[in-house]
């Protein structure tokens, strides 16, 4: 499923941003993060109803490698200049037709069937245009698993307030899908539609959402560190018409704590 931004803000902030620039595949030192992550997220996308998030949160890095929960396993590199590139092969938990509080679903799904997990591939570029000021782009690609195909987004992100222990960021993003995605997380079936009731859709490619994140960082000390987001996301005309769409506009909130070492 689509995960907003939250993580790459925070990494900023910890002993991680200190590799960077690093242009040796594997450097000379590693760098670790372990804390938690808790939130209240939609149960699936376009859903009414909220699910607790509880989730760990571990990131190492050496040179141009990491290992992340939320990012998964890749490279990342950023020039002088502040052009940064991540490539990462990461996996996608897809959606049951149940409550679940792992992954998104819910009941009101039942009679859909699953969306199987998938793994993916996951580029992410960001170049800045001001000091307070970046433009961001992300493409997702599955490359096994369920076929519920790609998801693409293009956003801003713009620093309100920095100093030595806070920073207030806004992210705008828009998120677009291509047919299959938007078929697998907002469309019905013929099939689906006599098993669970819901009327057909065909949504079709293109974009199915806006959002909206304010980001809060505090660093407590040199290893403590935490960010709290409040995101905001308005689903578009491309899937209006689904009946798996209960709100148009949802809020969700996440808090995690991590420490560096």
């Amino acid at each position: 499923m689509p995960r907003f931004p939250l993580l790459p803000l925070l990494l900023c902030m910890t002993p991680l941003a200190s590799q960077a620039a690093e242009t040796t595949l594997w450097g000379d030192h590693t760098d670790a993060s372990l804390g938690l992550l808790a939130g209240a997220v939609s149960r699936y996308l376009g859903s009414a109803d909220y699910r607790p998030q509880l989730l760990p949160i571990v990131v190492i890095q050496r040179g141009l490698l990491f290992a992340d929960t939320t990012r998964g396993l890749g490279l990342q590199w950023q020039s002088p200049q502040g052009l940064s590139l991540s490539g990462a092969l990461n996996y996608d938990m897809g959606r049951d037709d149940r409550d679940n509080a792992w992954r998104p679903g819910a009941d009101r799904l039942a009679g859909m069937g699953e969306v199987d997990g998938a793994t993916v591939f996951d580029l992410t570029v960001s170049q800045p245009l001001a000091p307070w000021l970046s433009v961001n782009a992300e493409g997702e690609w599955r490359l096994a698993g369920a076929r519920r195909g790609n998801r693409y987004r293009l956003g801003l992100e713009a620093i309100g307030f920095h100093d030595d222990r806070d920073t207030l960021a806004l992210d705008l993003n828009a998120h677009a899908g291509d047919g299959r995605f938007n078929q697998t997380y907002f469309g019905v079936t013929p099939t689906q539609s006599a098993a669970s009731g819901f009327a057909t859709a065909h949504p079709g490619r293109g974009l199915y959402a806006y959002s909206a994140a304010l980001n809060w960082l505090h660093s407590f000390d040199p290893r403590w560190s935490s960010v709290a987001t409040l995101t905001t996301t308005r689903y578009g005309n491309q899937v209006h018409d689904s009946p798996l769409l209960q709100r148009r506009t949802a809020t969700t909130a996440q808090f995690a704590l991590t420490y560096s070492f």
